[in-house]
């Protein structure tokens, strides 16, 4: 159960900051929001290798109940595991997207319903938060991804 819980921490979507911000800001947080769609998009195909290609060289997935999975090639195993898992519907909701230099801090809520084969539906919620990076090259990697699921996640049939 706790590979399958860690397997929502991939679907995101993108929304937008309501707080005032300067006009670079506003910018930099369109960067990370469309680098946010980008990360969903690979997430909903269950993808490995797009996938990891969305997180630092020592990007790191944080989830309830294992170990910490550190950089883009054990991330990429860790989702190969769900090969034939499909996504019937993930949705999120942003608190607030927060930029510092070269860091953003996307916080946001997040509604998901998967299917593994053989398995009951699963529908889940909660809160993440993504830590992203402005790499040399102009690009927003993942640097941490955290994701809490809150009661009230269920399996359906």
């Amino acid at each position: 159960m706790p590979c399958r819980l860690a397997f929502a921490a991939f679907l995101c979507a993108s929304c937008t900051s309501g707080q005032s911000a300067s006009p670079d800001d506003r910018a930099v947080r369109g960067e990370v929001e469309r680098a946010m769609q980008g990360y969903e998009a690979a997430s909903r195909l269950v993808h490995p290798d797009s996938i990891a290609s969305w997180f630092a060289a020592g990007g790191i997935l944080f989830e309830p109940g294992i170990q910490p999975i550190v950089g883009p090639d054990s991330i990429r195993a860790f989702v190969a595991m769900f090969q034939g898992a499909r996504v019937d519907s993930a949705a999120v909701w942003p608190d607030t997207i927060e930029v510092h230099g070269r860091t953003a801090l996307y916080w946001g809520s997040y509604f998901e319903r998967l299917e593994f084969p053989g398995q009951p539906v699963s529908e889940q919620h909660g809160k993440f938060v993504a830590e992203w990076v402005r790499q040399d090259d102009g690009r927003w990697l993942i640097a941490r991804l955290y994701r809490v699921p809150l009661p009230g996640t269920r399996e359906t049939r």
